[in-house]
């Protein structure tokens, strides 16, 4: 499987700048700067962090390896997101590791495993090469959870004949202390609540600048239309005005920022794959719905399916999103095989591409 490759040298803000993206690990994705910085630690840091977990060894087939690599998943979830890297000792020198192996993890197969042990739809995972002295090491991207993450289910596997070992128990919430995965106490989840404080304040910030940032020449109006909704229309409501606006995929369309948006679409990706899945088999996951937004561009070709209030702002999903994609499956069973295979062949297009121009 193709995947992403880091290189050093991104020019990033000077020391101390900062921007919305700062405030923006959190949530089903990872903010540009963040997802930066944490490529550029893993491509050069002699040592484990916080951020950074190093990995000498992991082999595929064992239960051991899984149950404390979805530990560290957890702990870095719960703690702002953060950076796996295989092939790397914890001294920082490099180890022989089958990176090959690694890099054709499928996504879905590391979301499902997730799954298993927390119940939670585990989104903004990514699987990604890092270039590190000159060799491409294979490496997990974790973004921050939305809420802390409890193992729901103990991860419990066998050392040796009659002997077993529990990387983390049931009802257990694990965060980064240091450079290790533990337990979590007080602190953490008072790091856990001022993050996301934060974060919901900036995404404010962030919706309201587009409104203030208006280009010269332009200005703002509030406009007034009859009550009622009209067909294929949604009212915008604000203390008694409100304007009539139909959703439309149009480039040269006016646009507004609707009041309701909750209302228009109420599912964020983890509501919306159960409310998929209610109708649906086999089930989907995160990767599926990363495959179909990036494969048919749903943020410009169905303003009616998805939505968000600015860049950084996590998507929200309609009603009328989990009917056409039940719909679709209904239509065609290998709906969703075909978005993921389609996303793959268009993937490794674009890495065959960029490894051509750099050869030259």
């Amino acid at each position: 499987m193709i995947r992403q490759v880091w290189r050093p040298g991104i020019r990033l803000p000077a020391p101390g700048a900062r921007t919305l993206s700062d405030y923006t690990p959190v949530g089903y994705h990872l903010a540009m700067l963040t997802r930066a910085k944490l490529l550029q630690r893993a491509a050069g840091a002699l040592r484990e962090s916080k951020y950074l977990d190093f990995k000498s060894e992991f082999a595929i087939e064992s239960a051991e390896s899984w149950c404390e690599l979805i530990k560290d998943i957890a702990a870095f979830a719960n703690s702002g997101g953060g950076i796996i890297l295989f092939g790397v000792s914890n001294d920082g020198t490099r180890c022989q590791i089958d990176s090959r192996r690694i890099l054709s993890i499928d996504t879905a197969d590391v979301i499902n495993k997730f799954r298993k042990y927390t119940d939670y739809e585990l989104s903004g995972f990514e699987i990604v090469e890092v270039e590190r002295a000159a060799t491409r090491l294979p490496a997990f991207l974790i973004a921050q959870a939305d809420i802390p993450i409890i193992f729901t289910k103990p991860g419990t596997y066998e050392v040796e004949p009659g002997r077993q070992k529990t990387a983390f128990a049931k009802g257990t919430v694990y965060f980064r202390h240091g450079a290790k995965s533990e337990p979590g106490n007080r602190e953490d989840f008072i790091g856990w609540r001022d993050r996301e404080v934060e974060r919901v304040r900036r995404t404010w910030l962030g919706g309201i600048r587009k409104v203030v940032e208006t280009p010269a020449g332009h200005a703002i109006s509030v406009v007034s239309s009859p009550p009622g909704p009209g067909p294929k229309s949604t009212s915008l409501r604000d203390s008694g005005l409100s304007i009539t606006a139909q959703l439309t995929a149009d480039p040269g369309a006016i646009k507004v920022i609707p009041q309701n948006a909750a209302e228009i679409w109420p599912y964020r990706q983890k509501d919306l794959i159960r409310e998929v899945n209610k109708r649906v088999s086999p089930r989907i996951n995160g990767h599926d719905i990363t495959c179909i937004n990036s494969e048919l561009d749903l943020l410009k070709t169905h303003p009616e399916f998805v939505y968000k209030s600015h860049e950084f702002a996590t998507s929200q999903y309609s009603d009328a999103f989990v009917e056409w994609l039940a719909d679709e499956f209904k239509k065609d069973k290998t709906f969703f095989a075909r978005m993921r295979e389609s996303y793959r062949r268009r993937r490794a297009q674009h890495r065959k591409r960029r490894d051509g121009a750099s050869s030259r």
